[in-house]
C-alpha cells in the first residue's frame, strides 16, 4: 500500500484528521492525485524502499611547488 507524508494538516472522509508530518496509507484514491499536485502531501512508499545513497567524497592530489629563491 502506498504511503504518503502530509505537509499541511488535512481532514479526509470519513472523519479523519492527518496533521503536517504524518505518515498516511489510507487517504481517499480520487484525491491522491490533486493533493500531490497541489503540493499537500508527498509520496513515500518509493523512497522508503530505496535506501538514499550518500555521494562520496571526491580526493584531489595537490602538490606543492618550491619557493622560488629570491636575488638580493
Amino acid at each position: 500500500m502506498a504511503k504518503y507524508r502530509v505537509l499541511t494538516g488535512l481532514d479526509y472522509p470519513p472523519n479523519k484528521r492527518a496533521e503536517a508530518g504524518q505518515v498516511v496509507e489510507d487517504l481517499p484514491a480520487q484525491s491522491i492525485k490533486w493533493l500531490l499536485e497541489s503540493g499537500l502531501i508527498e509520496d513515500i512508499s518509493k523512497s522508503v524502499s530505496t535506501p538514499k545513497q550518500e555521494p562520496k567524497p571526491v580526493v584531489t592530489e595537490v602538490k606543492a611547488e618550491e619557493p622560488e629563491a629570491e636575488n638580493e
